[in-house]
């Protein structure tokens, strides 16, 4: 009688984890994951862009919203570059050239995988 018993709660577990189990054996998982970093790297590369876009106005105070929240979203990214290549003539930041060519990279080997 003890067998019966405890079939039927190995029935209840492969009930309540069957949902999860095929999620994760799925073969669409892995695309479904390059997918979403690639849709990441789309969705930095444009902010990168209007953060290098609002540098061509001095005027803009960098300490207010929305202003403040995107130089804290690309700064640090930007700064593993900065510490790599200094400013040409102390004033031409090439570090965004870098940042976009490596986010461009990893997007192509993203979408070719």
């Amino acid at each position: 009688s003890t067998l019966p018993q405890r079939m039927r709660g190995y029935k209840k577990v492969m009930a309540m984890s069957a949902p999860f189990a095929a999620i994760t054996f799925q073969r669409d998982t892995m695309p479904m994951i390059t997918n979403a970093v690639g849709s990441f790297i789309r969705l930095y590369l444009l902010l990168l862009f209007l953060r290098v876009l609002m540098t061509w106005f001095p005027k803009i105070d960098w300490t207010v919203q929305p202003f403040f929240s995107l130089r804290q979203v690309t700064d640090p990214y930007l700064n593993l570059f900065r510490n790599l290549v200094p400013p040409i003539m102390g004033m031409i930041d090439l570090t965004p050239i870098f940042g976009f060519m490596v986010l461009q990279f990893l997007e192509k080997v993203l979408s070719d995988a």
